[in-house]
């Protein structure tokens, strides 16, 4: 085999690899091994055809593309080792014509690590939202704790559902005054503003009273399940049986010890408070970290091959995919909900993969350059603190991570390398733009 590097462009290496006859035959005699357990002449079993035969009868082309799939993958990794080439996403190959007894081409296009040129890494200039914690946002912490834990109550017949209530009703649906198939349920419990149903028909809900018969008249999506209903407008008769409400617990140490750590109602107040600063500073120090990247990309030089980003935008969507799954959904049943495709889906996720591996090669050269390590006292501290989150022993903590320790170390400096561009930048306060809100604050009590 004879491998050459013709050039390197645009982070990509360009390669022309050349398989000698033998290992072309080699590969066809693997090929004619495979193919053979699926043919049968007459006066020959299953599996037990000559070769010579087989290409006679077949030509010798049924054997090629075998061949091909025995010979490139280890051609191409030879070659690759030999050129001393680190691919970093999967390449794009150009295979030539086979034939047997003769030499065999192929082309390969390797995405490899990109050349980083860093430009001016001091004073980037950056500005985060001004961030307070406020006595109403502890309020709405702890009307919010007060309304997870409310009581239900049935409302009396008069008075009318209202959004954040249970509806137990009977209803039907029709179209075109026809009942159609899973239209019909007895009793079933609607939490009004939920948006569990279809679209319009939790509105028409909101202030029926207990006793009350309705007629919801409603269109399907034009992207629902059912190819039957979708776009088609019905009607659903409705009766409505019990209103349930929440009523909110009243604010007193009984509570307050019942669902935290705390004994007074000023012991939950301060708890939620201090949570709720530690909560924004963390958050003040995230959108710092992602400003600082963002300012020192646009000093950057580099280029991405376009395989690379494709690469890490399909990871993200099989990650997405996890997710869906963890849920109870299928992503194909998302698409059918959301009307798009996966290939849209997939395409959208193209900026935000590009901006993550421009990030990713940036704080490796970042880290490279400025001669950033860690030490001992410090990978230590890190397996400390995952041993705390997670409730291992430090022993058993250093063990799940020993496998992983040269990712974490990377990391590690990395998180150093941001911290020296935080340290280094120019940094200005602004209004928030929106209303600040502040975090959850349930870890602090619950």
């Amino acid at each position: 085999m004879e491998a050459r590097l013709e050039k390197i462009e645009h982070s990509e290496a360009y390669i022309a690899v050349e398989v000698d006859a033998q290992r072309v035959e080699e590969g066809l005699q693997q090929a004619y091994h495979k193919v053979v357990k699926e043919v049968s002449l007459p006066g020959f079993r299953k599996g037990r055809v000559p070769r010579q035969l087989l290409e006679a009868r077949f030509g010798p082309e049924i054997l090629y593309q075998d061949a091909i799939e025995f010979i490139v993958p280890l051609a191409y990794e030879q070659a690759v080792k030999e050129l001393e080439i680190t691919p970093i996403a999967q390449p794009s190959l150009e295979v030539g014509e086979m034939q047997s007894g003769q030499a065999f081409t192929f082309q390969a296009r390797i995405p490899i690590k990109p050349e980083v040129v860093l430009g001016e890494m001091e004073g980037l200039e950056i500005s985060v939202p001004v961030m307070e914690v406020t006595d109403e946002d502890v309020e709405r912490k702890i009307d919010e704790m007060r309304a997870r834990y409310a009581e239900l109550v049935v409302k009396a017949e008069d008075e009318p559902a209202v959004n954040g209530d249970t509806v137990f009703h009977d209803f039907e649906g029709f179209v075109d005054g026809v009942p159609f198939e899973g239209g019909k349920a007895e009793n079933y419990p609607l939490e009004l503003g939920s948006n569990t149903f279809i679209p319009g028909y939790e509105e028409q809900v909101v202030g029926v009273k207990t006793g009350e018969e309705k007629d919801v008249t409603v269109t399907f999506p034009e992207s629902y399940q059912s190819e039957e209903l979708a776009g088609k407008e019905a009607v659903f008769k409705i009766k409505v049986n019990k209103i349930e409400t929440k009523k909110p617990r009243e604010l007193d140490a009984m509570f307050v010890q019942e669902v935290s750590e705390f004994e007074t109602v000023d012991e939950l107040i301060e708890g939620i408070r201090k949570n709720l600063t530690g909560q924004m500073e963390a958050r003040r120090r995230d959108i710092m970290r992602q400003e600082v990247i963002k300012e020192a990309l646009k000093r950057c030089e580099m280029e991405i091959a376009e395989a690379v980003v494709k690469e890490h935008a399909e990871f993200m969507l099989k990650q997405l995919e996890y997710r869906m799954a963890s849920q109870g959904m299928e992503l194909q049943q998302y698409m059918q909900y959301t009307g798009g495709s996966i290939e849209q889906l997939l395409e959208s996720l193209y900026p935000e993969a590009e901006n993550k591996v421009r990030s990713d090669f940036f704080l490796e050269k970042l880290v490279e350059e400025k001669g950033i390590e860690v030490s001992d006292e410090e990978i230590n501290k890190h397996i400390e603190d995952v041993a705390q989150n997670t409730g291992l022993s430090i022993e058993d903590a250093r063990e799940q991570l020993q496998e992983m320790m040269a990712a974490v170390t990377m990391q590690l400096k990395i998180d150093k390398a941001i911290d020296y561009l935080i340290e280094k930048a120019v940094v200005t306060e602004k209004q928030a733009e929106a209303e600040n809100e502040a975090p959850a604050a349930d870890s602090a009590i619950e």
